[in-house]
């Protein structure tokens, strides 16, 4: 699947990830549209600020992270 990375500030590849799938108790969506509100344009002009350029410590998340959160889709 296609996705736009966030690497950091001002650094958005679009690149081919592999497409996850659900885990337990979860769905499988096929996104119709996906949205960019006011945090993915802070964190691209401004960022990082809610992303993590070293290891989230309970997590262990870091970008690049996928942006687009806003998302419509179909069960």
């Amino acid at each position: 699947m296609r996705a736009a990375l966030y690497h950091g500030r001002q650094d958005l590849r679009l690149t081919s990830v592999p497409e996850p799938g659900p885990g337990p108790g979860e769905v499988k969506l096929r996104v119709l549209y996906n949205g960019i509100c006011g945090s993915d344009l802070l964190e691209y002009f401004h960022g990082p600020v809610t992303t993590r350029s070293r290891p989230h410590p309970l997590t262990g998340v870091q970008n690049p992270v996928i942006m687009g959160h806003e998302v419509c889709g179909e069960v």
